[in-house]
């Protein structure tokens, strides 16, 4: 597939003159006009004058609104020129964002190097630090951050930087120099959210990579830059997250547990079976800190989200019901207590079940 003519950019970054090209062009035409009428009118007057400083004065503006037109047709000109590359940068990340072929892909990557706008290196510094892209993909987003380089002084520096992080795998360096750059200023590039929490997710901070995937899913409602591909991640985090919560249940971390839990079940848009597991979840890990009205609730959500009836996890529901049914009745301390035990018992055995399921 060809990539359009427009992905060879060679200006700098977005600027907009709020008319349309038409309208650029009309409005020089009629300042020539005008510039004509004015020179027409000067000779007239040059005609019927003897006067040396009179001439000078009337020379001197003549070539003043020449200066002036030749700026304004420049500018015309360089913001027809921002106008093609703002329109074709979306055009390229789109394409080696989301095309199949690996041509279309790199001749995307090449174009958005001629590009000074930090979404197309935030773009790019993806590309390099993913491990799924061919090395052939991988060389030419580097190249392209290299010509960048050359012509972005405001990332000359930090390209290089970035690019001997990429190389060396130091992730937590990648990390600190995309956050000090790109992640203050109330700068909210969908872009950057999106790298950061991979990179997080290579270094296998789950936690962390899952705030940043929920920013960069939210960022990207606003302003569309990925298809599938935060949603992709997002699950693939989540099951992470759900494996190191399961280990903490077993070691007895019932709070850690639960913040890995509440994470991966924030948002959760995948299938009924497993909201349902992230529902018994959140119960078993409620049960065990003793948060019985909201491990209740839980388990009406697990229940509603299941389509066949299970008996264990019933029998849960049953025994926090009773549970919740006699908080208040001192007489009954006893009772509490062995329905505590079994509850506690419970939340084990559903655990263990989810676990043995993988």
């Amino acid at each position: 597939m060809q990539i359009s003519p427009l992905c060879s950019p060679t200006s700098t970054n977005a600027f907009q003159i709020p008319f349309s090209p038409r309208m650029k062009t009309l409005g020089i035409i009629a300042l020539l006009w005008l510039v004509a009428s004015d020179i027409r009118a000067e000779q007239e007057v040059v005609a019927h004058t003897d006067s040396p400083s009179l001439l000078f004065a009337i020379l001197f503006v003549a070539g003043l609104i020449g200066l002036s037109i030749l700026i304004i047709a420049s500018l015309t000109h360089w913001a027809n020129k921002q106008d093609s590359i703002n329109n074709m940068m979306p055009f390229c990340i789109k394409h080696l964002v989301e095309n199949s072929s690996e041509v279309a892909k790199a001749h995307s990557a090449r174009a958005l190097g001629n590009i000074k706008d930090p979404r197309a290196l935030l773009i790019l510094v993806g590309v390099i630090n993913d491990e799924k892209v061919t090395s052939h993909l991988q060389q030419t987003a580097n190249e392209a951050l290299q010509t960048m380089a050359t012509k972005y002084p405001k990332y000359e520096k930090l390209i290089p930087d970035l690019l001997k992080a990429s190389k060396e795998g130091n992730h937590t360096k990648t990390l600190i120099l995309l956050m000090v750059n790109f992640e203050n200023q109330n700068r909210e590039y969908v872009q950057s959210a999106y790298v950061i929490g991979r990179e997080y997710m290579r270094l296998r901070k789950y936690v962390d990579a899952r705030l940043w995937l929920q920013r960069a899913k939210l960022r990207n409602e606003k302003h569309v830059v990925y298809d599938h591909q935060i949603l992709s991640i997002i699950a693939a985090c989540n099951e992470k997250l759900f494996a190191e919560g399961d280990s903490l249940f077993n070691d007895g971390e019932y709070r850690q547990a639960l913040e890995r839990f509440a994470l991966a079940s924030h948002d959760l848009y995948e299938k009924q079976k497993e909201r349902f597991a992230s529902h018994l979840r959140l119960a078993c890990v409620y049960c065990k800190l003793n948060r019985y009205q909201e491990a209740f609730q839980e388990m009406l959500h697990a229940i509603a989200d299941h389509h066949e009836t299970d008996s264990t996890s019933l029998e849960l529901k049953r025994l926090l019901k009773l549970r919740l049914e006699g908080a208040g009745d001192e007489s009954g301390q006893e009772q509490r207590e062995k329905l505590q035990e079994q509850i506690s018992a419970q939340s084990f055995a559903i655990m263990s079940r989810l676990n043995a399921r993988g």
